[in-house]
């Protein structure tokens, strides 16, 4: 029994060590399998799949974005100028009104009794000086012939002239008193939209009272500030887009009417004033806007897309293509625009840049080239199978084949 049990043993080892044996060709086959079907294992890596464009021209704007507040074409708070009692109130709390309408009237009754007192003392004048007048004729006939007397002429000359002085002074006197009774009637000095109202009927003013405000809407002011370093290309005309936060998705389009001729000493900037159209009166004095002033356009600007360019700290690369090897290339950019980006130097025309795939690329290294858009390349076949692997490892490369153009692609 003893030497029966050592005999089972022992088979029980043998079997073991066989299994382990095989179980060791099997793993290590499949492994040199693998080695032998993926590129890498081999240590030959194929080239690159990108997509690649042509350098092209086209127009870009250089933009110079800022914030302004809005004022009104034409603003004035209307005052009294005179003391009074208003009498009548002629507008509605923001109604638009004409040049030259009523706003507020004074009580005249004063100043209407001063034109009447006026205008009597100077038909009195002209009537006394009517009566001395014929009376001068009459003296100047008997001088001539002998009845009269020359200091008789000279007086009633000399009442003549003090009566046309007195004339003169009453006109005067009333033109002032219809002057003072014009100033009761405020009027709107240009045609705009009127303001909430700080006074009522029967309200005692004096001069310098607030009764409202007027606004011309039409057209509206937007002061903004620009750098001073592109003072040199600020000029009249230039186009200006602007955005509130009060209408999302509008942009209002003007055009710089003045440039102030002062620099700020501590800013360094340059103030700008733009006008904008405002028919529907959406734009509103006081509101933020923000702008962007278009600076200088560009119609044969070298661009390329902005996926070309690999920011490397202060520099900026692109990668160029001829007969499939890329070139590393430093360049110097200008605005971005819509995807794009101005190339000022380091790039022609015509040539070609590799778009997507440039974190695959190195210096000297050849690419498959499609043009851009056209999808990515399928990935590369597998390699035969070798005719001396064991069947069990030629099982399982398929697998291990698939797995390692997967991470290829990747």
């Amino acid at each position: 029994m003893r030497l029966s049990g050592q005999l089972a043993v022992i088979a029980a080892l043998g079997i073991a060590g066989l299994g382990g044996w095989y179980a060791y060709q099997g793993f290590f086959g499949k492994a040199e399998n693998q080695t032998a079907a993926s590129p890498r294992g081999r240590g030959a890596a194929g080239p690159a799949s990108v997509e690649v464009d042509t350098v092209k021209t086209g127009r870009i704007v250089e933009i110079r974005e800022a914030v302004g507040t809005l004022r009104a074409y034409e603003s004035i708070t209307v005052t009294a100028k005179t003391a009074g009692v208003i009498d009548k109130i002629g507008f509605e709390e923001g109604q638009k009104v004409k040049a030259g309408d009523m706003l507020v009237q004074l009580d005249a009754a004063e100043r209407r009794a001063d034109i009447e007192q006026t205008t009597a003392e100077a038909n009195r004048a002209v009537a006394l000086r009517n009566e001395v007048a014929i009376k001068l004729e009459r003296a100047q006939t008997l001088r001539r012939s002998g009845a009269g007397t020359e200091a008789q002429v000279e007086d009633l000359t000399a009442q003549v002239k003090s009566l046309e002085g007195a004339i003169a002074a009453a006109q005067a006197q009333r033109k002032a008193a219809e002057a003072r009774l014009e100033d009761l009637t405020i009027r709107a000095p240009f045609a705009g939209r009127v303001g909430t109202r700080s006074v009522s009927l029967g309200a005692y003013i004096s001069p310098g009272t607030r009764i409202t405000t007027l606004d011309d809407l039409s057209k509206v002011r937007l002061d903004f500030s620009v750098p001073e370093n592109i003072l040199g290309r600020l000029k009249p005309g230039q186009t200006v887009n602007a955005a509130s936060a009060a209408y999302q998705g509008r942009v209002f389009k003007g055009t710089v009417s003045t440039i102030d001729p002062r620099v700020d000493a501590v800013t360094r900037s340059v103030r700008l004033t733009a006008e904008f159209d405002n028919p529907d009166e959406a734009l509103k004095p006081g509101m933020f806007l923000t702008v962007a002033l278009e600076v200088q356009a560009k119609d044969d600007a070298v661009l390329v897309p902005e996926e070309a360019v690999v920011s490397e700290g202060l520099r900026h690369i692109v990668y160029p293509v001829k007969d499939n090897k890329v070139e590393r290339r430093v360049i110097r950019i200008g605005q971005r625009q819509n995807g794009k980006v101005e190339v000022l130097d380091g790039l022609k025309t015509g040539e070609t840049i590799v778009v997507l795939g440039v974190q695959r690329v190195r210096p000297g290294g050849e690419v498959i080239a499609r043009p851009l858009g056209s999808g990515t390349p399928a990935a590369p076949t597998s390699a035969p199978k070798s005719a001396s692997q064991p069947s069990r490892s030629s099982v399982s490369s398929p697998q291990a084949i698939g797995t390692a153009n997967a991470a290829e692609q990747k």
